[in-house]
């Protein structure tokens, strides 16, 4: 049973996800009431492509990335989860998850089950409402890379540049900062190509004035226009 002092804390978290910002402290309370929370470390598993879709997911703190993998056992990112986002096949009512959830950092998560959030959404129109916008230029995210897949890699690499800027950028005087730390592999997998090609192409935006690189994994966009030059 949940405590007076555990049930306030749900409310506080889930009044700091953007998808529930707006609504009356009451109707939090009626949700918190069902949220439980949960701490996955980094690189532990969220979810498995394929596993019953139980679970609704709000992201609170952290990264999440969705991974598709393909019959080769190749693995794709096909999007990172920032806080205050919705995730996995359940916020779709799919039967099951068409992707794995990976924690890239220590996450904070809510989740309440898929019968709950049926009945919370057909109560909160408004709520509806904000899921499809996020949801909406999410797919519109992946309808691109998808169009992009023909392409060079430098557009792909470029596209997806711009994209962590866009998302999880923190402007500063040299440019601006992604905040998460991204390894060369992690790039190489969401731009659809080989490590020694994301190596390479990392080099030459380098080079030519369109990027900075950080100890630890971190990347500076100095040039945005320039990236976004080449993602046309």
């Amino acid at each position: 049973m949940k405590t007076s002092s555990t049930i306030e804390s749900a409310v506080s978290l889930l009044g700091q996800l953007g998808l529930l910002s707006d609504l009356p402290q009451d109707d939090l309370l009626q949700l918190a009431r069902e949220t439980r929370y949960e701490k996955a470390a980094r690189d532990a598993v969220i979810f498995y492509q394929g596993d019953e879709c139980d679970w609704i997911y709000l992201l609170h703190q952290g990264k999440v990335k969705i991974v598709y993998h393909d019959e080769d056992g190749r693995e794709v990112i096909l999007e990172i989860i920032s806080p205050g986002e919705a995730f996995g096949g359940g916020v779709l009512f799919f039967p099951n998850h068409p992707a794995t959830a990976i924690a890239m950092e220590d996450t904070v998560l809510a989740k309440f089950s898929a019968q709950n959030y049926a009945k919370f959404l057909l109560d909160h129109p408004m709520v509806i409402m904000k899921l499809l916008r996020m949801l909406g230029a999410r797919h519109l995210s992946m309808i691109n890379m998808q169009t992009l897949a023909g392409e060079r890699v430098e557009r792909r690499m470029a596209h997806i540049l711009v994209k962590l800027a866009t998302r999880l950028g923190q402007p500063g005087d040299d440019g601006t900062l992604i905040t998460l730390p991204m390894s060369r592999q992690d790039l190489a997998d969401m731009s659809c190509t080989t490590l020694e090609t994301a190596i390479r192409t990392l080099s030459r935006f380098h080079n030519q004035g369109l990027i900075e690189t950080r100890r630890g994994g971190y990347i500076v966009v100095t040039d945005m226009a320039g990236l976004e030059e080449l993602t046309r």
